[in-house]
């Protein structure tokens, strides 16, 4: 990552001290890749589990601060891709640690945010060493569909200048010598959009093949194994920018991002 977007991030991201936190996992690969990359960088693991209508803890006994993980958290450390304001004047969280709240993305700019996964902005924040394999390579775009922008003409600009301020002038390459249709493949046979889900039991259960993309992307992904407990329920819901023009205006919010220019979603105390 370039020096001027990475001394914009919360400080904490910086703080390199080990196992001083726990994580947030939510149930895609983009969250549990991001879990991986805390645990493999400063040894942090995942105690809580959120789905966004609850929240599930393993350890009831931990009391180390949690790091939310591609979670548009209203308060709290998280990483987050998403676009969190409404308006430019909207409230935003100074512990997110997201592009698109760094460079004051909001419903007006939208197609001027950061379309990548929030895995794949964590591991240029931490300076990773690229997958070694092509495909492994491509795997990280396929994350939260983030190739996409590539092949659209009215974003391919953006989507690359993103990619050059992360230092990945290698992925564009890579880009640019495959075609829409192989990462649509490789998503589809690896499951990536595949999600994680509490069972009855209590145990974090999913179909991704978890084996083969620690081999493809060089970093152990795995589900905790303890059982989980329900600890929070919250109300979710969803809005129109033409109805609401300010995210103050919803109270309680536990997180919020909006899910197109014009519609958001959000969770809240009940």
């Amino acid at each position: 990552m370039k020096k001027e977007l990475k001394e914009k991030f919360p400080k904490w991201c910086a703080d390199m001290e080990q196992y001083k936190n726990t994580t947030i996992l939510q149930g895609d690969l983009d969250s549990l890749l991001g879990c991986a990359i805390e645990k493999f960088v400063k040894g942090n693991e995942i105690n809580y589990f959120y789905d966004f209508n609850k929240l599930y803890v393993a350890d009831r006994t931990n009391e180390k601060k949690a790091i939310g993980i591609d979670l548009a958290l209203h308060k709290g450390s998280s990483w987050c891709n998403h676009v969190i304001r409404i308006n430019p004047d909207d409230y935003v969280n100074p512990k997110t640690a997201n592009i698109n709240a760094i460079n004051n993305i909001s419903s007006r700019n939208y197609f001027d945010k950061y379309a990548g996964s929030t895995a794949l902005m964590m591991w240029s924040y931490y300076g990773l060493k690229l997958p070694d394999t092509e495909e492994g390579k491509m795997l990280l775009l396929c994350i939260d569909s983030g190739f996409l922008g590539h092949y659209d003409s009215r974003f391919k600009r953006v989507h690359n200048k993103y990619l050059k301020e992360m230092g990945f002038e290698e992925l564009i390459d890579l880009l640019e010598h495959k075609q829409k249709s192989d990462f649509v493949k490789l998503q589809q046979d690896y499951k990536t959009k595949t999600n994680i889900v509490v069972n009855n039991e209590g145990y974090l259960t999913t179909l991704l093949p978890l084996d083969k993309l620690s081999v493809a992307f060089g970093i152990p992904l795995e589900l905790p194994t303890q059982k989980f407990t329900l600890k929070n329920k919250f109300e979710s819901g969803k809005g129109h920018v033409a109805h609401t023009k300010s995210k103050g205006e919803i109270d309680g919010l536990i997180s919020f991002a909006l899910t197109g220019k014009y519609e958001f979603k959000y969770t809240a105390v009940n």
